[in-house]
């Protein structure tokens, strides 16, 4: 008897724990950004988006790189990073390069979590104006690998996300 209802114990317990994740949904996040030694960017520096190109050999129904700078450029401006024409104060240029996309399906995250992931993965440069010298980088990568009906737009949320990260982690290396 007392086997038994550890049995459905522990059944119920995960039972919830997978429908949590179903609902809630999970994947990896990976990002970083250095500087080059010797280059401190001031506290009320901006950054400018710059190009932004896909660089992972495939085409898409979407358009990748203008969905990024898009979405880089309002996580800047949320966060008090972005830099526009007519500030003197000084600013980098942040160009991307979109190295890995997967569009990814929310039926098969559902059904399998890790089938159907959703992943987007950058590398960027600063560079002080757009013939210098790269003076810093930032590479990032975010993934939806399991979920629910919330991840049915991961395909586009992703780019949202791994914008976030990117400008969090300028952030926390400018400074306020």
């Amino acid at each position: 008897m007392v086997r038994i209802g550890i049995f459905k114990r522990c059944f119920a317990i995960s039972i919830i724990g997978i429908l949590v994740v179903s609902i809630i949904g999970c994947g990896a996040v990976h990002h970083s950004a250095n500087f080059e030694s010797g280059f401190l960017p001031k506290p009320d520096t901006k950054i400018k988006v710059g190009t932004v190109v896909n660089e992972t050999g495939q085409t898409f129904d979407i358009d990748i790189p203008n969905m990024l700078a898009g979405e880089l450029s309002m996580a800047l401006k949320n966060e008090g990073l972005l830099w526009t024409e007519g500030l003197n104060n000084e600013h980098l240029i942040i160009s991307c390069k979109i190295v890995g996309y997967e569009k990814g399906n929310a039926l098969k995250r559902w059904l399998v979590p890790g089938w159907g992931s959703t992943a987007l993965s950058v590398q960027c440069d600063l560079n002080k104006n757009t013939n210098s010298k790269i003076v810093g980088s930032v590479n990032a990568l975010h993934t939806v690998s399991a979920g629910g009906l919330y991840s049915a737009n991961a395909w586009k949320t992703v780019f949202t996300d791994l914008s976030k990260d990117v400008t969090k982690e300028l952030r926390s290396k400018i400074g306020k």
